[in-house]
């Protein structure tokens, strides 16, 4: 689901004022089994939302402390799970290194966590850890080093018109790097 990552509830935390409502991704298990249905392999994109503070039913979980890690893992445990019992393998995409830029009109501001690449590094090791302790359910797919590396590609918003999210050729860079990795996992 769109905007969810693995949440059901409460809100992401920024240092800018910013709130993101996951009230409306109450069924987000169910989305996944749904969307696994049928398939042998799994995508699962997310990372966007998971690099901040949460605040669920008023307690405040603080990024990479233990308690934030243990809700994050246990998530997205779930949702490994509901993939799995659809029948499919989960193939966990690598979070990209973000550069988010203001953009007028977008629904989003420019996000200053989702530009801190060690938020990045921390969810992709714990996504690691986690597929490489089930490799027959999950797996942990690496995608273009042209995210994090310099390349024009990480700033060029042709890719990413707000520096998060990808058009046609950060869709295609993306596909071209991970099209062997998906197809080992089948």
């Amino acid at each position: 689901m769109e905007g969810c990552s693995s949440y059901e509830s409460g809100n992401v935390v920024s240092s800018r004022d910013f709130r993101n409502d996951f009230g409306m991704c109450a069924n987000w298990r169910q989305t996944w089994a749904d969307a696994a249905a049928g398939n042998d392999v799994v995508l699962v994109v997310l990372g966007a939302w998971d690099v901040f503070d949460l605040e669920i039913d008023g307690q405040t979980l603080t990024f990479a402390s233990p308690e934030w890690d243990a809700a994050f893992t246990s998530r997205l445990q779930s949702g490994i799970g509901a993939i799995n019992d659809s029948g499919a393998t989960a193939a966990l995409l690598e979070v990209p290194c973000m550069r988010p830029i203001d953009v007028e009109g977008a629904g989003v501001p420019a996000l200053s966590e989702r530009g801190d690449d060690a938020r990045v590094a921390h969810v992709n090791d714990l996504m690691r850890q986690l597929a490489a302790g089930q490799p027959s359910r999950a797996g942990f797919v690496a995608g273009p080093t042209q995210w994090c590396n310099g390349s024009p590609e990480a700033t060029d918003t042709a890719y990413r018109w707000d520096g998060v999210h990808v058009y046609v050729p950060g869709a295609n860079l993306i596909f071209e790097t991970i099209a062997p990795s998906l197809l080992a996992l089948t």
